[in-house]
């Protein structure tokens, strides 16, 4: 894929992976689309990217209500045309025991990422097919392909989003879209971590045999990613050899990933 000139849009662009993405593309000539909750960071972020010369429009949305969703197509559709490439990397969501879990937020742990990235999705696809051409890349967890304990809720909306990047690929099988789905390992400089201190506990010790990355490592492997129109993409090499290990040796993996993750405290620990 030929990035320079292409228009992107991004979910979670405020921070991250999303912004980091953001900016690398944009240093590469794409015109970036910028989608969060956040205003005012997200118009910090255009004013940033215009002042070295890129182009990037702020789009201040809650993607997990559909006419939000609808609302963000319409604009781009008619001011900017259609996108050459969607990017989900909107997420959010505590690591939990279900019990542990409130009703109410298995609905909100559902809504990003999975929601977020099937309206998103739903809206640009008639106008892609179309023109037959694109590329949708979803950020994964490496949890949506081997789970580990103490995070039910969190887990089962990334398999919800790991399945509907697989799904859709099969869905265009026959078009000359592509789809990618890329799992990143720990990001370092993440604000997930910052903001829920809990959840780096419950992250299973064998991860520690797994390097950390940045954001901007993890842009440039999304970038790899579309130059390569690849269907898959692990960042660190690391964390592959892990999910090969998984493929290859369930019962393995599944045991260490288990015996080493969170347990509960009390009687049943």
């Amino acid at each position: 894929m030929k990035i320079a000139g292409s228009l992107c849009v991004i979910s979670g662009a405020s921070s991250g992976i999303g912004k980091a993405t953001a900016l690398e593309l944009a240093r590469r000539g794409a015109r970036v689309v910028l989608v969060a909750r956040r205003a005012q960071i997200l118009e910090q972020l255009e004013g940033q990217i215009r002042a070295a010369g890129g182009l990037a429009w702020a789009f201040p949305a809650n993607l997990s209500q559909p006419q939000e969703a609808m609302r963000l197509g319409e604009w781009v559709l008619c001011e900017l045309g259609t996108p050459d490439t969607l990017i989900h990397s909107a997420g959010a969501g505590e690591w939990r025991f279900l019990d542990e879990t409130p009703l109410e937020d298995l609905q909100r742990l559902m809504d990003t990422p999975y929601f977020a990235a099937a309206y998103l999705t739903r809206v640009f696809l008639p106008a892609m097919l179309q023109q037959n051409q694109g590329f949708i890349l979803s950020v994964c967890s490496p949890a949506s392909r081997l789970v580990w304990p103490g995070a039910t809720g969190y887990v089962a909306a990334r398999w919800a989003l790991n399945g509907f990047t697989e799904a859709l690929r099969a869905d265009l099988y026959h078009t000359n879209l592509q789809v990618c789905a890329f799992f990143p390992g720990k990001i370092s400089d993440s604000e997930y971590f910052t903001h829920n201190t809990d959840t780096e506990q419950r992250i299973p010790h064998i991860g520690r045999f797994i390097p950390e990355i940045t954001s901007r490592q993890a842009a440039l492997g999304i970038v790899r990613a579309l130059e390569q129109n690849a269907r898959m993409m692990f960042v660190p090499w690391q964390l592959q050899a892990f999910d090969l290990l998984a493929r290859w040796f369930p019962r393995i993996a599944e045991h260490l990933a288990w015996t080493s993750g969170a347990r509960r405290k009390g009687p049943q620990g």
